[in-house]
């Protein structure tokens, strides 16, 4: 699943076509691999070249042959859920997987502490760490794998498994730890094919480092070990953590999992890959792209009158986040008495699990019901009320209070 929409986000979708290409390639019948992406991307005015998506600088045409199960307002919250526990009602394909079968699942998108992005506008507004190892936990309980490997590239991705992952028999790796963020990669000035910009990031650090090892791998002897290992060790902007118990599935080939191990040969495939170069210069923190790709546009404007289109688009772009900033920083001193230095602790202070799950659930269900759905940004919040939960006595009661206070006010303070 790509987990967010829009051409500045372009590099999730990009990472999910071309692992969709790398299970085809390697002899998963395109009836077994289920894919959730907008679609917006390939064919968007932006696009310099239309109905085609790259994944790194002058690789491939990831798009062709990408079939989409799930597209524009399906790609949500009930249905990744419904495609992992085998629900039918999602009305479309699920997993109708067997007690004797090996799952691998992707994700990748914009994340918080504790939960995943789903598209702007979509039902649901994010996943929940909860509901995913509930998920996962339901799988079990209908004999829907053997074993489970579950790829996750999102922000602070970590918080998602630690102390939440109970299935059994699954392994799930994440792009970043639950304190840091994930990276884009392949991000202007390096976004070229055929010497053309595309204009967004291409992919991000840890998808492209695990799928351009894959491109390249022998399936029938690289371990699933020995590739978290490759992906640990080359990823060099956040830490790659597993969570699960790896003692056998660890052993077992990647082609068990990301292809059909048991096939004689992989499929013909039209599509070249090489191993990836050292493009550490072309990360970009994931909060930061937008910003990112607006200063870029600013910069390679030609005339007077797109360079000022450009400034103005950054200018709001960077006037809406302090906006959100602000807003945040109320409810967190609200929450605090008034203290400031306390509120920005609870915003920036680490913490290594999602710990009391209930809570944060409900305090961002408050949150989006009276500030509106957490966006690519603002989705950075959700530590604050992790933290909140974990360190108050009463912090439901005190967060609700604070949100409805600051988010329902018509005429908000500026803090200084």
């Amino acid at each position: 699943m790509a987990g967010s929409n829009t051409y500045g986000n372009y590099r999730h979708q990009a990472d999910a076509c071309h692992a969709y290409q790398i299970a085809k390639k390697n002899g998963i019948p395109e009836s077994h691999i289920i894919l959730l992406a907008y679609d917006d991307i390939a064919n968007s005015k932006q696009n310099p070249f239309p109905g085609k998506v790259y994944n790194k600088p002058n690789g491939p045409d990831v798009y062709a042959g990408c079939k989409i199960s799930y597209k524009g307002k399906d790609v949500n919250k009930a249905n990744f859920l419904k495609v992992l526990t085998g629900d039918a009602s999602a009305g479309g394909p699920v997993l109708k997987s067997t007690a004797n079968d090996r799952v691998f699942v992707y994700f990748a998108d914009h994340g918080g502490v504790g939960i995943l992005g789903v598209p702007t506008g979509a039902a649901g507004g994010y996943i929940h760490a909860a509901d995913v190892n509930k998920a996962l936990m339901t799988m079990n309980s209908k004999k829907m794998y053997k074993e489970l490997l579950f790829y996750v590239e999102a922000c602070e991705s970590g918080s998602i498994f630690k102390n939440l992952l109970k299935a059994p028999n699954v392994v799930a790796v994440t792009a970043a730890n639950a304190k840091e963020s994930s990276w884009g990669f392949y991000c202007p000035p390096l976004d070229k094919v055929n010497g053309k910009s595309v204009g967004s990031c291409l992919g991000d650090e840890f998808s492209i480092r695990w799928m351009e090892d894959s491109d390249v791998a022998n399936f029938k002897s690289e371990t699933v070990t020995q590739q978290i290992t490759k992906v640990t060790t080359a990823v060099k902007k956040s830490h790659v953590q597993k969570f699960g118990d790896a003692s056998t599935i660890g052993g077992e080939v990647i082609g068990a999992f990301e292809g059909a191990w048991v096939s004689a040969t992989p499929l013909a495939s039209n599509l070249s890959w090489t191993r990836p170069d050292d493009s550490s210069d072309s990360a970009v923190n994931s909060r930061d792209v937008e910003v990112h790709l607006a200063y870029y546009e600013m910069q390679r404007a030609v005339t007077i009158e797109e360079t000022r289109d450009a400034q103005t688009r950054l200018a709001v772009l960077l006037a809406k986040r302090m906006a959100d900033d602000d807003r945040f920083l109320r409810i967190a001193m609200i929450a605090m008495g008034g203290n400031k230095a306390n509120a920005q602790a609870m915003i920036d202070g680490d913490l290594e699990s999602l710990g009391d799950a209930d809570c944060h659930q409900k305090s961002l269900r408050i949150v989006t019901e009276n500030c509106g759905d957490l966006d690519d940004y603002t989705m950075r919040f959700s530590r604050l009320f992790a933290n909140l939960c974990n360190k108050m006595a009463s912090p439901f009661v005190t967060v609700e209070s604070a949100v409805k206070e600051v988010c329902n006010s018509k005429t908000p303070e500026v803090v200084i």
